[in-house]
């Protein structure tokens, strides 16, 4: 693994470590309890978009290879997910934050398990 993509690789995880913190911390376990912990605590959500967004955009700098050899994750949204965060967060739908948390960021962070050393 060359070096750039194992820095990558280490902040992706950081921040999906610090994911993992927050939706712990709110008792966050699926798509209904985030969408009710968002619409009750602003200071939650917030935490949580700009996670995603930080996740969004360190996604964006993996490597091609990564990112042919795991098809399931659904790349383009990851990246369209940053996008709305920080450019267009007027339109964000906690909805599809919740699918990209629970679907893509969910099989990112298993990736990164099984590239374990």
């Amino acid at each position: 693994m060359c070096s750039m993509k194992r820095d990558i690789s280490r902040i992706l995880k950081r921040h999906i470590g610090e994911l993992d913190a927050i939706l712990t911390q709110y008792s966050v376990t699926d798509r209904q309890s985030l969408l009710k912990a968002a619409q009750e605590n602003l200071v939650f959500e917030k935490a949580v978009l700009m996670t995603v967004g930080y996740i969004g955009e360190l996604s964006n700098k993996l490597d091609e290879e990564t990112m042919r050899a795991n098809p399931e994750i659904n790349w383009r949204r990851l990246s369209r997910s940053r996008n709305i965060i920080f450019h267009d967060y007027d339109i964000v739908d906690m909805e599809i934050i919740a699918s990209v948390i629970f679907r893509d960021i969910a099989k990112l962070r298993l990736l990164f398990e099984e590239d374990q050393p």
